[in-house]
């Protein structure tokens, strides 16, 4: 943990937030969601013969069971979220669904998906589904910005935009003025917030060290 004077901080570390949040006594509503992808490449499928280029998906192609899209050579299924604890270890029965719905969506491809290996994520699955964005009141110069799970990459480009106008200065008001919705929606106020004895018991659950010194942050209010 390192002592920060005179400069803004800002904690976006995915499921891994409240482990940091909790070294400074801060509650941040974050929990670990396990999720499922596999990977399998278009150039071993098309060096098979048995396929054509037009036979592979080359976009996004998404259901309410999953999510599948092209990134180069790869082409990424990735289904499923799950509650497991800190685990990142397939669960056999999920990992059997899992590959047998990506056979369904994609039966061309299924001696490939039988042989890809399955891994496994943390989403960053914030309990009321809304990203955590802005300052945090309990300090004058820590900001969050983590969530809602297995939307995050879809929101990063705005929320990076948010985060630094935050940075440079910039209020919320002001923000919402500019970009033309309510960004106070996804303040941390109310939802991270002191907490020191039930992060203390987080912390020793998670097996975290915990620091000796109080203020972390030179910024925190009294």
């Amino acid at each position: 943990v390192i002592k920060v004077e005179d400069a803004q901080v800002l904690v976006a570390a995915g499921a891994w937030t409240p482990k940091i949040t909790a070294l400074m006594d801060l509650y941040a509503p974050v929990y670990p969601l396990k999720g499922y992808a596999m990977s399998v490449s278009a150039e071993k499928v098309l060096s098979s013969k048995t396929l054509k280029p037009q036979d592979l998906p080359t976009r996004i192609v998404s259901d309410k069971y999953m999510y599948t899209s092209r990134l180069g050579d790869e082409i990424r299924i990735t289904s499923i979220g799950e509650f497991s604890g800190w685990s990142t270890q397939p669960t056999p029965e999920v990992k059997k669904e899992f590959r047998q719905e990506a056979i369904r969506q994609f039966p061309q491809l299924e001696s490939f998906i039988k042989e890809a290996k399955i891994k496994c994520g943390h989403r960053p699955y914030v309990s009321d589904g809304i990203l955590l964005l802005g300052r945090v009141n309990s300090f004058s110069n820590l900001l969050v910005s983590c969530g809602p799970g297995s939307n995050g990459w879809k929101l990063a480009m705005g929320s990076g935009d948010i985060v630094e106008r935050l940075v440079a200065g910039k209020t919320e008001d002001e923000i919402s003025d500019e970009l033309g919705f309510d960004a106070h929606s996804f303040s941390p106020a109310g939802r991270v917030v002191p907490s020191p004895i039930f992060t203390k018991l987080c912390i020793a659950r998670w097996g975290v060290e915990e620091v000796s010194e109080k203020d972390i942050i030179s910024g925190q209010s009294s």
